[in-house]
């Protein structure tokens, strides 16, 4: 195989990988924000009766559940939002036909909780982890263009970067 090609492809592989990383980081950036913002919201959302109508699946630990709102019935499975996973908490086993209290958000009634607020240390956690995605994604993708940049002015450069690389792997 012709090595410019081969240098290329290589190239082509690390851009990908790095704009892969970053990607991940702004989606789950994005994710993690959406999650601790409507967990935090849920601690005064409104308090309506609801009752548990089952498990889902064989055997899953997934409750389903179901409460009304100016005469129209919901459905749901969320528990917790995900931040609100990291709190410590004692689990609890709920059975068919069991009445609860769902936690209902005012302005979009599909959107329900057993368990309000979500834990600030995980916020950070996720955050932080998100933001070095992003950094390290955004940095390695600058980074590959530069050399590929350099390499093309100076012939040599490939060749070290070539020579370089492949000591690594032998």
């Amino acid at each position: 195989m012709d090595n410019t090609l081969k240098n290329r492809s290589d190239v082509t592989v690390i851009l990908v990988f790095f704009m892969s990383l970053a990607i991940a980081g702004v989606i789950g950036g994005g994710f993690i924000v959406r999650d601790y913002a409507h967990a935090r919201a849920s601690v005064s959302w409104s308090q309506v009766d609801g009752v548990v109508l089952s498990y889902l699946g064989d055997g899953s630990k997934r409750l389903r559940y179901a409460y009304s709102i100016g005469g129209r019935t919901y459905e749901s499975h969320r528990e917790r939002f995900f931040t609100a996973r990291f709190l410590r908490s004692q689990p609890r086993k709920y059975v068919p036909g069991e009445a609860l209290t769902v936690y209902v958000d005012p302005q979009h009634h599909t959107v329900s909780v057993l368990k309000t607020g979500g834990a600030g240390a995980a916020f950070v956690f996720f955050s932080l982890l998100s933001g070095a995605c992003i950094f390290f994604g955004v940095g390695g993708v600058v980074w590959t263009l530069s050399e590929r940049a350099a390499g093309e002015h100076d012939p040599d450069q490939d060749a070290r970067f070539s020579i370089g690389r492949n000591a690594h792997f032998q």
